[in-house]
């Protein structure tokens, strides 16, 4: 009878952390997550569609860039990465329209190239990848030297 007790404690225990619990998540979790109305969002929040809407936008599509740079977006419609956009490379067009004197991001070190260039198996045959970027400067027949970027001797727009 005596051991009795430590089940009853348990059990109160174990009841106040449920329900401490459960008035801890109503005050927490938003209404609009999961169900809303008669439909069942499963783990999405029904309010964030809106709020996301909202945002400004930062990112507009090579389109943007084509009003003031023509010239360099039709020698980049004819090139290899015609089908990548801008913004790709040179960061949100927003960033560059705030501060027109400040020159566009370029990214062109190695890791940013190799996002797309990197040796994967599932990528066509026919697209250029590297496996070893030393590798790929002997193939070249230079020197791989420390600092270098991919722009040193290639032009992303007008890619081989």
């Amino acid at each position: 009878m005596r051991h009795y007790n430590h089940v009853i404690r348990f059990a109160i225990i174990l009841t106040a952390v449920l329900i401490g619990f459960f008035a801890v998540r109503g005050f927490i979790v938003p209404e609009s997550f999961g169900v809303y109305g008669t439909y069942m969002y499963g783990y999405h929040r029904g309010n964030s569609d809106s709020e996301e809407a909202a945002q400004p936008i930062l990112y507009y599509g090579s389109d943007k860039c084509r009003k003031c740079h023509e010239k360099l977006y039709e020698q980049e419609s004819q090139a290899g990465h015609s089908k990548i956009a801008c913004e790709s490379c040179h960061a949100n067009w927003q960033a560059h329209n705030n501060n027109t004197r400040n020159k566009v991001l370029k990214n062109g070190s190695i890791e940013a190239c190799m996002q797309c260039h990197k040796k994967l198996s599932a990528r066509p045959a026919a697209f250029p990848q590297i496996t070893d970027i030393k590798q790929h400067m002997d193939d070249q027949e230079q020197e791989f030297e420390k600092g270098m970027e991919c722009l040193d001797c290639h032009d992303p727009h007008e890619p081989l």
